[in-house]
C-alpha cells in the first residue's frame, strides 16, 4: 500500500508539473504567426511564471521573453495594451533567463541575440521618446541600452547611447546626469568639442563659471584645431563681462588656429566695435563677405557700422550751434557720406535677406534721407511695403 501511494503521490506531482510546462508550450504555440494569440500567450506564460514547478526555469523565462517581446513589436491596440513597457519585461526575462541557464547554455545562442535585439530595440525607444519631448522616458531606455552592454556575456560599450542620455537628461531637468553622461561620452571621445560646450552650459545655468570656464579651456586644449566654438564662448563670456582683454586675447588665438571661421570674424569685429575700432570692426565683417559673399550678415554688419557711424555724425551737427550753419552743413555732410558708404552693403545684404526687420528699418531711413535724390523714394516706397505686411 505504501508503494501505491508513493506512486500515487508521484503521478499528481508530474501531472501538475506537466500541467505548466503545458503552459509554457501553449504560450509559445500561440504566438506564433499563424495563431497571432498574444493575449492568451500572454495569460498562459503569466500563469507559468507563478508556479513553483516551473517559475525557476530558464525555458520559462526565455519563452516570457519571446512573447512580451511580441507584444511590443505587435501593431495592434488589442495587443500594444496588454503591458506598459513589454520591451522591459522582454529585457528583464532574458537576462533571467540567462542566469537560469548559465549551466546548461541550452539557450545560450538564442539569448544573446535576443538581447542584442532588444538593446537596439531601446536605443530606437530613446531616440522616439527624445523626439516626442518624452525626455526621462528617453534616459530611462538609454539607460537601458548601457546596462544590456555591460552585462559580462554582452561586454559592448554603445557611445552613442551615453551621449544621447547626456542629452536627454539635460532636457529633462537632471543636470548632474547630463554631466556625468556627457563626461563619459568625452572619456570615450565622442561628440567632439562640442560636448565640452554643453558641460559648460549646465555649469554655467547651475552659477559655476569657474567650472563652465574649465570645460572650455579643456575643450581647446583636446581639440585645438577644432575649437572655433569653444573659443567664441570664451570671448562672449569675457565680453559679457566688459573684460575687453582677456576677451581680446582668445580672438587673437582663435584667429590664428582658424582664420576661415566667419563666426570668429563676427566675433572679432563686434568686439572692435565695442571697443571703438569702428574702421577695425568695417575690416573684420568684410573678412566675413570674402569668406562668403552669399552670406547675409557681413553685409548686414559693415553696413550697421557704417549707419552708427552716420547716427553719431549726425547727432553731433545736431549739437552744433543754429549760428553756425556753415559747421552744421560740414557736420551733416560727413553724415551722409557714413550713411552713404551703409547704404551699398545694405543693399547687397537685402538682396540676400528681404525679410530683416533691422535691415528694412535701416534702408527705409537712409532712402528717406536721400529720397529727393533720383530713385530714392521709389525704393523707400518698396522698403515701406514690405515693413507694413510684417506689421
Amino acid at each position: 500500500m505504501k508503494k501505491v501511494i508513493f506512486l500515487l503521490a508521484c503521478l499528481v506531482g508530474f501531472g501538475t508539473t506537466f500541467g505548466q510546462s503545458n503552459k509554457v508550450v501553449t504560450a509559445y504555440n500561440l504566438m506564433k504567426p499563424e495563431y497571432n494569440e498574444l493575449d492568451k500567450a500572454k495569460l498562459a506564460i503569466d500563469e507559468a511564471m507563478v508556479h513553483p514547478k516551473t517559475a525557476g526555469e530558464a525555458k520559462t523565462w526565455y519563452y516570457r521573453g519571446l512573447v512580451y517581446y511580441k507584444i511590443y513589436q505587435s501593431k495592434e491596440e488589442k495587443f500594444k495594451s496588454l503591458d506598459p513597457d513589454p520591451l522591459k519585461v522582454a529585457y528583464q526575462s532574458f537576462v533571467k533567463a540567462k542566469e537560469l541557464d548559465a549551466t546548461a547554455k541550452r539557450w545560450e545562442a538564442e539569448l544573446l541575440f535576443q538581447l542584442t535585439r532588444c538593446s537596439a530595440d531601446f536605443f530606437n525607444k530613446g531616440s522616439a521618446e527624445f523626439e516626442g519631448k518624452k525626455f526621462a522616458q528617453s534616459v530611462e531606455s538609454f539607460e537601458t541600452v548601457m546596462a544590456i552592454g555591460k552585462l559580462p556575456y554582452i561586454n559592448q560599450v554603445d557611445t552613442g547611447s551615453y551621449y544621447n542620455c547626456a542629452l536627454a537628461a539635460e532636457a529633462a531637468g537632471m543636470p548632474d546626469k547630463a554631466i556625468q553622461y556627457y563626461t563619459k561620452s568625452i572619456e570615450m571621445n565622442y561628440g567632439g568639442p562640442e560636448v565640452f560646450r554643453y558641460i559648460a552650459d549646465i555649469y554655467l545655468k547651475k552659477g559655476d563659471s569657474v567650472a563652465a570656464l574649465k570645460q572650455y579651456e579643456a575643450g581647446i586644449a583636446k581639440f585645438p584645431n577644432k575649437a572655433a566654438n569653444l573659443y567664441i564662448e570664451l570671448i562672449n563670456f569675457y565680453l559679457a563681462r566688459k573684460d575687453l582683454s582677456t576677451g581680446f586675447g582668445y580672438i587673437e588665438k582663435a584667429l590664428e588656429v582658424d582664420k576661415s571661421n566667419a563666426s570668429l570674424w563676427e566675433v572679432y569685429g563686434s568686439a572692435l566695435e565695442k571697443r571703438g575700432d569702428k574702421i577695425k570692426a568695417i575690416a573684420a565683417f568684410q573678412q566675413m563677405i570674402d569668406l562668403d559673399s552669399t552670406k547675409f550678415d557681413g553685409y548686414y554688419w559693415v553696413g550697421l557700422v557704417y549707419f552708427n557711424m552716420g547716427v553719431e555724425a549726425q547727432e553731433k551737427a545736431n549739437a552744433i550751434p543754429l549760428s553756425d550753419d556753415s559747421g552744421f552743413k560740414a557736420a551733416v555732410t560727413v553724415a551722409d557720406g557714413f550713411f552713404r558708404q551703409a547704404l551699398l552693403p545694405f543693399e547687397k545684404g537685402f538682396g540676400i535677406n528681404k525679410e530683416d526687420p533691422q535691415l528694412l528699418l535701416g534702408l527705409s531711413q537712409i532712402y528717406y534721407r536721400f529720397k529727393s535724390e533720383p530713385g530714392m523714394a521709389d525704393k523707400l516706397a518698396n522698403v515701406k511695403k514690405l515693413m507694413d505686411e510684417k506689421k
